[in-house]
């Protein structure tokens, strides 16, 4: 008789989720690890780690799990996702999530005596708006 099937946590992570899932399936079709595994050639304590997410999956793993649990493609779906979630993001997607950075630079070109509301804008060279400040006060 084999030992107490751990205990799975699928809403721990993707790699859990896949673990559990896997074990579904096997369960549903009444296979033992050992008889899983030979069936698609991994040995029985690879299957049990990644059933238990001590271990992660390799594509060709769970293409063949799908194969033999006749899961029409569930595992190697589920493979992706994890995949996809564990990934470090590219150069590419490391900056499309990361906040844009502008830099704000100001600077008072004068001090006048008209308020800010009866300013009228001028115009840098570069075409940013630029406003006389009221003065008349020292702070």
């Amino acid at each position: 008789m084999g030992q107490q099937p751990a205990e799975l946590t699928p809403h721990a992570s993707a790699r859990h989720f896949l673990g559990a899932e896997l074990r579904c399936w096997r369960q549903q079709h009444g296979l033992s690890l050992a008889r899983l595994a030979a069936l698609v050639f991994v040995s029985p304590d690879l299957l049990g780690r990644i059933e238990k997410a001590e271990r992660a999956a390799s594509l060709d793993a769970m293409v063949r799990c799908d194969e033999a649990l006749g899961t029409g493609g569930a595992l190697a779906r589920l493979w992706r996702f994890v995949e996809h979630q564990t990934a470090r993001p590219s150069e590419a997607d490391a900056s499309a999530t990361e906040p844009i950075r502008i830099r704000v630079v100001t600077e008072i070109l004068a001090v006048g005596s008209v308020g800010l509301e009866t300013a009228s804008p001028m115009t840098s060279g570069d075409g940013a708006r630029l406003y006389v400040l009221p003065g008349g006060r020292d702070r």
